[in-house]
């Protein structure tokens, strides 16, 4: 996976831009950035395409089916990123900045809808969306920490993640420019062990 491109506050919605389901899901994201999910109506992400409530429901029939497809690009490539890693059997001394890297290209390829699901707690305890994803960032953990990890390990791994997490959750953050350091906080990091 190559580097990602910039993404800014329109980044993800711009490109939902395609066919009216990729515009409902672009707005839809939109409003849910602003307003989070449960403060955004499927009245309002109509109105804001322009269209009836059953017009969008011919598109998403509700609107956890409109969530799940807006996370779904995010989670089908977090799934995909942990898939190839588990089936290259990288080597433990290149897991860590092969691993870390793809997750940062992962979520900075997929910004505005990382930074609304990391900081929207509805969607984190949504049964669906919020449980997929939740399940895939465990399953990352555990391949980064290692086989049979021990507390520090598992701790250290935690951490990593968190390095890069928290910086792309921040607006002032460019992923392009600002890649390398937030790896190297990551890496260093996972590299934390204490004997």
């Amino acid at each position: 996976m190559g580097r990602a491109a910039k993404v800014g506050p329109v980044g993800e919605t711009a490109r939902m831009a395609g066919t009216t389901k990729d515009r409902i899901m672009g707005s839809a994201l939109g409003l849910f950035l602003e307003r989070g999910y449960l403060g955004a109506s499927v009245r309002d992400i109509a109105d804001a395409n322009g269209v009836t409530v059953p017009a969008l429901y011919y598109h998403f029939t509700n609107k956890d089916d409109l969530l799940a497809a807006i996370v779904a690009p995010l989670a089908d490539d977090g799934d995909a990123l942990i898939e190839r890693l588990d089936a290259r059997r990288v080597p433990p001394d290149e897991l860590p900045a092969v691993a870390l890297g793809g997750y940062f290209d992962v979520l900075a390829a997929h910004l505005d809808v990382f930074r609304f699901v990391s900081t929207d707690l509805a969607v984190r305890r949504h049964p669906v969306a919020g449980h997929r994803l939740a399940a895939q960032q465990s399953r990352f953990t555990k391949l980064l920490a290692g086989p049979r990890p021990s507390r520090a390990r598992r701790l250290c791994a935690a951490a990593a993640i968190g390095a890069i997490r928290r910086p792309l959750r921040r607006r002032d953050i460019d992923p392009t420019r600002d890649r390398e350091q937030i790896l190297a906080a990551a890496l260093a990091a996972h590299a934390a062990v204490i004997a």
